[in-house]
């Protein structure tokens, strides 16, 4: 989900992806510690039948990076999908990093206003 923000302020609008984020922090650090779902949990949770993981494509953005960790200054890079695209105040954040936006490329047939989801 990608979050457009677009004045300088608060974003309330933030607070229930936070909230699905915080429950799967937790969900995640259970996990790690061993603490699995139980057969009660999962009998409670919605059920998959003939499930299969198929690709999803996602929004992200990809342009010429400089000080990125693990992209060589001045070559062209893709990101994860972004959470926050802030362009009017100059930035947008992935699940990893913040990116300062520079000018944009503006031959992209994508508004980015299509991002919203």
């Amino acid at each position: 989900m990608t979050f457009i923000i677009d004045k300088n302020g608060p974003a309330p609008e933030l607070e229930s992806e936070i909230h699905r984020l915080r429950g799967l922090v937790h969900a995640l650090e259970d996990i790690r510690r061993g603490r699995h779902p139980d057969e009660a949990a999962l009998a409670a949770c919605p059920k998959i039948h003939s499930w299969r993981a198929v690709p999803r494509p996602d929004p992200c953005l990809t342009g010429v990076m400089f000080n990125h960790p693990t992209i060589a200054d001045g070559r062209t890079g893709i990101t994860t999908g972004p959470w926050v695209l802030a362009s009017a105040l100059g930035y947008a954040r992935t699940v990893i990093h913040f990116y300062a936006l520079g000018r944009p490329d503006r031959s992209c047939a994508f508004p980015v206003g299509n991002l919203r989801t």
